[in-house]
């Protein structure tokens, strides 16, 4: 992480702005004296590290405190101890932010902005619902029109000291009449969201990239009421770890699958409560539509693809199959690994050949490497994750930057191996 990155040099670089200054929260570096100065200012204060996701608030009622932090709710402190306990019971990061708390507002929303490369313009892309509200779509719209003026500006000037990131989500709630950015994420090459946005803005990529969204609590209920199945996966992460698989059995029951472990829940709400304090506490989130991903056996598997630039040109240098292990629903936890003519041919699909299927998995590959080169102009070597069902839909699932090559050395014939490892070396 960089500074840059930083909620306090965030605020910083966009008060310097006076059209956006008066959209920003009251914003100082914690210390004891920074909190009793907004104490007597504001009822409540959020307490937030530089870097990071967790909240804690204090409220001050009835000359009473009370503390709210991600599982603990403490109240009565005295003043002269409120400092104290914060610094050594609550706060965990070293240096952190405070500003006020405003209220719930019926309009909260996260926005998306992307950009191509740090020489082009920044564009509106989403704007994604927290909770559930009733504002009548001529308000609605009216706001919509008003921030997008006040994040494509924020982005402006936030991208001018961040070159290498070309995401930002803002999180924009509207009271007392005006637009608030209450907070900034700034996703970079490694983001899912980001890859999201440069696959989706590219007609020949967008029909292979399932519907995603940023996880919140409206984004849930949708994609749970529309799909039934859902992923949900860390924007930022790696080997699977963080992925949950969410289904609505019935009206009555939803299923918690993660790695082999199975929950249910008697509602959405607890379901999104169990989520928002095992997941969304420590990391930002997607939704994703889960992806009927054809079975060897019952066990989904997905198509691992090396992508290499040599000579100037991206190339295809090696494929396998990755079949997930019994009871996993992601393919992280292998059962075995084929060579993608084993696949096929283990998976008796009549109408499947390797070889109409293994040119339209390569085009897309080398479309996608090209056009996340634009993204990111230093790489070299991307291991895409393909997804595909029976009926012979595909699915770009990601791209990895990083990608193991140690499971081709798991192949009975190293000759895919060795030719990775040989490119990799021009």
């Amino acid at each position: 992480m960089t500074a840059s990155n930083s909620r306090i040099v965030q605020y910083n670089i966009l008060k310097s702005e006076e059209s956006l200054s008066k959209h920003l929260l009251e914003t100082e570096l914690f210390s004891e004296t920074t909190l009793f100065k907004f104490l007597e200012k504001y009822a409540t204060v959020v307490i937030k590290p530089v870097f990071g996701i967790e909240e804690i608030c204090v409220s001050f009622e009835n000359n009473t405190f009370q503390i709210t932090s991600k599982h603990n709710v403490t109240t009565a402190i005295v003043k002269e101890d409120l400092y104290h306990h914060l610094v050594c019971n609550e706060i965990k990061k070293k240096t952190n932010i405070i500003q006020p708390q405003k209220l719930q507002s019926p309009f909260q929303y996260y926005i998306t902005v992307h950009r191509k490369s740090a020489s082009t313009e920044w564009s509106f892309k989403s704007i994604t619902k927290k909770y559930h509200s009733f504002f009548g779509k001529l308000i609605y719209l009216y706001l919509v029109q008003k921030i997008k003026k006040v994040v494509i500006r924020a982005a402006q000037k936030l991208g001018e000291s961040n070159i290498d990131c070309n995401t930002i989500v803002f999180d924009i709630l509207f009271q007392d009449g005006e637009v608030w950015i209450k907070d900034i994420v700034l996703h970079k090459r490694n983001s899912k969201w980001s890859q999201y946005q440069v696959f989706n803005t590219l007609f020949a990529l967008s029909p292979y990239v399932p519907e995603t969204e940023l996880l919140t609590e409206f984004t849930l209920k949708k994609f749970l009421n529309k799909y039934n199945e859902v992923i949900i996966k860390p924007c930022i992460g790696r080997n699977g770890l963080g992925i949950v698989k969410v289904s609505k059995i019935d009206p009555l029951t939803y299923e918690i699958h993660s790695d082999r472990k199975k929950m249910t829940r008697s509602n959405f709400d607890e379901v999104y409560r169990y989520i928002k304090e095992k997941y969304l506490s420590q990391k930002y989130y997607l939704v994703q539509h889960k992806l009927p991903l054809a079975m060897i056996n019952d066990c989904p598997l997905d198509v691992r693809v090396i992508t290499q630039k040599c000579n100037s040109e991206w190339i295809v240098t090696g494929k396998l199959v990755k079949v997930a292990a019994r009871e996993f629903f992601i393919t992280n936890a292998v059962q075995k690994l084929l060579t993608l003519e084993e696949a096929i041919r283990d998976l008796n699909i009549s109408h499947l050949t390797i070889n109409e299927f293994e040119p339209k998995i390569d085009k897309i590959c080398i479309t996608a490497a090209k056009q996340l080169e634009v993204h990111n102009p230093e790489i070299h070597i991307i291991g895409f994750d393909i997804g595909f069902t029976h009926e012979e839909v595909i699915w770009i699932i990601e791209g990895n930057y990083k990608p193991d090559l140690s499971m081709f050395n798991m192949l009975e014939d190293k000759t895919v191996y060795k030719n990775i490892k040989k490119a990799k070396r021009k």
